[in-house]
């Protein structure tokens, strides 16, 4: 069977290659092609089957119409669906997904950013850094590719960003905590430190004893390292046994600290101890609508960091983001009884 090509659709319409090419790159209204015309070559595209060849697209274009993203973890779920939502979208403006895992290492992205912004890398980057400051992206090399932040923050540093209230969604979270009967409220956070999300859900934890007239106390808190996280977690809560210092809610700041918890407080040495607890997290994830330990959490809006850090990549590469874009988006308290 031979390959239908773009002069066939020209043949069949009457217009020229360069027309149809140019409705089929997304060109159309750039060009001031009627929108009756581009709805015509759409349907012959549509009903002729036609798929244009992506390497020759690549060379006459110069673009490879790859985005690369780099996140901490792909198999953490709230990654993974951001992934999901951001290739939905990349989809829908002919671009394709690569994606990259840093594991909270400042070295391995480094590398990863490197790699995909070589000669036949990428067009564009979505990065969820763990850099601790905007130096490596400020070389002029990296800076000139177009790129959105999404989940952190690089401080000093002025980018287009696609965040969520971390700040407001911790003051929610622990409110409620405190409105459930909480008033020793144990919060386990997770390293790096420094990064903008874990400061904020840190701050608003602090801000919302204040506001409820409860004391911080530095031995409730304990930082959890990323790599370590379920023997870590084993450490705090014998620590808070060992100390007698018993709290009667445990604050989790990512989905993953909450579930090595929840496995913990099921076995037998730790069940007298927290089985009057209070769990929140402040991920969402489907197994929490699954167990009998009721936990209360925040979801982010994972649909629509997916979706606008999508488009706001395609837009940057296209020239049509003149200002820096800061999105942040709002959080929802999810409660269970």
């Amino acid at each position: 069977m031979k390959r239908l090509q773009l002069e066939d659709i020209s043949k069949q319409l009457g217009y020229s290659k360069t027309l149809i090419s140019m409705v089929l790159n997304g060109k159309g209204d750039h060009y001031g092609i009627s929108k009756k015309t581009q709805e015509a070559v759409m349907d012959a595209v549509n009903q002729l089957d036609y798929t244009p060849n992506k390497f020759a697209r690549a060379l006459r274009t110069g673009k490879s119409f790859f985005i690369g993203l780099i996140v901490a973890d792909i198999s953490n779920p709230f990654y993974s669906l951001i992934a999901k939502n951001i290739e939905s979208s990349l989809f829908e403006r002919g671009y394709n997904l690569m994606v990259c895992s840093s594991d909270e290492n400042e070295t391995r992205e480094r590398k990863l950013v490197e790699m995909m912004q070589s000669q036949q890398g990428v067009d564009g980057l979505i990065v969820a850094s763990c850099f601790k400051n905007a130096d490596f992206y400020n070389q002029p090399k990296i800076n000139k590719i177009p790129t959105i932040f999404i989940d952190r923050i690089l401080p000093l540093f002025s980018a287009h960003y696609v965040i969520i209230d971390n700040y407001g969604g911790s003051i929610e979270i622990v409110n409620k905590l405190v409105k459930s009967g909480s008033k020793k409220i144990a919060c386990l956070s997770i390293t790096p430190s420094y990064l903008s999300t874990i400061e904020d859900r840190i701050n608003g934890y602090k801000e919302a004893l204040q506001k409820n007239n409860l004391t911080y106390d530095e031995d409730m808190v304990k930082a959890i390292r990323y790599d370590q996280i379920e023997s870590e977690v084993k450490l705090a809560l014998n620590e808070f046994i060992t100390k007698k210092k018993k709290p009667d809610a445990i604050y989790c700041l990512n989905n993953s600290i909450a579930i090595a918890v929840l496995k913990l407080i099921k076995l037998k040495e730790y069940n007298e101890f927290y089985k009057k607890t209070q769990i929140a997290s402040f991920d969402d994830v489907d197994l929490f609508n699954l167990i009998d330990t009721p936990v209360i959490s925040v979801s982010q809006p994972i649909k629509e960091i997916g979706s606008n850090a999508g488009n706001l990549v395609v837009d940057l590469i296209d020239g049509k983001l003149n200002n820096k874009t800061n999105l942040v988006l709002s959080t929802k308290l999810i409660e269970r009884n």
